[in-house]
């Protein structure tokens, strides 16, 4: 997830309404005939409703991308130990993908499945290969592609509330812990930490959820470490709670500005 400061366009659209903000003075009558908090319970409605309008744009334009990217993934027959992992690991929806990199991942947003690479089929024995198969269905059952793809949109679109890239961040490593929870229930231990070794140097970027993500706290969960409590930083929430007021008081300020307007 990009931080602001590497998004010029965003940075410069955030600067441009601190200014707006700034060299805006409201007279007394903030909203015209209504109190200052009927004002500011439209104002946080309307902050609402655009978020989740420019949320279903975003995802909508993402879930195209991703629509694309699987449809021009260059599927090729089966080897026979890849349908001998399936039949084994029970996973029904299984391709198998061309070139020699060490690669897996579950993509599709409404019927998932699972995609492997004859790289990944071919440096990996059977047991492993069984662990990457179940960890990906379990991310298919689970349609993690999709809560993926709302997660990322949320995060573009509220840039401005940091808290919601932290809380996206977490949801894919707890998607990643469940899916091995899964392996190690159905295979064990030792094939999935075989599995993660031979998947350590990631491999080419994917459109959907990959193998060889969340890897720290995949392996603390492995050996059996008790994980971490995850807090937000201090910062994030500091940065949420500003956005959200800037964010609100200038939907005020833009509601004065209509209602001034309107009656002039």
């Amino acid at each position: 997830m990009k931080p602001l400061a590497g998004r010029p366009v965003l940075l410069a659209l955030v600067g441009g309404l601190v200014v707006a903000r700034l060299a805006w003075h409201p007279g007394r009558a903030i909203c015209g005939q209504m109190t200052v908090a009927g004002c500011l319970g439209v104002a946080v409605l309307v902050v609402a409703a655009l978020g989740v309008a420019a949320w279903i744009v975003r995802a909508g334009w993402l879930a195209v991308g991703a629509a694309r990217a699987v449809a021009t993934l260059a599927r090729r027959p089966s080897p026979e130990p890849l349908v001998a992992a399936a039949r084994r690991s029970g996973v029904g929806e299984v391709s198998c993908l061309g070139g020699p990199a060490a690669s897996a991942f579950c993509a599709g947003l409404l019927r998932p499945r699972v995609f492997v690479t004859a790289g990944m089929v071919a440096s990996l024995a059977e047991e492993e290969l069984d662990a990457v198969l179940v960890h990906e269905a379990e991310h298919a059952r689970r349609r993690d592609p999709l809560r993926r793809l709302a997660g990322r949109a949320a995060a573009d679109v509220l840039f401005w509330l940091p808290l919601v890239g932290w809380w996206t961040r977490r949801r894919l490593e707890d998607a990643e812990l469940a899916a091995d929870r899964a392996v190690i229930g159905r295979v064990g231990r030792s094939p999935l930490a075989r599995a993660l070794r031979a998947t350590a140097t990631p491999a080419a970027p994917v459109v959907g959820a990959r193998f060889d993500g969340a890897g720290a706290a995949r392996v603390s969960q492995l050996l059996g470490d008790q994980l971490p409590r995850r807090h937000p930083p201090l910062a994030a929430c500091l940065l949420s709670l500003l956005g959200l007021i800037l964010a609100v008081s200038l939907a005020m300020c833009v509601g004065q500005g209509l209602v001034s307007a309107v009656a002039g």
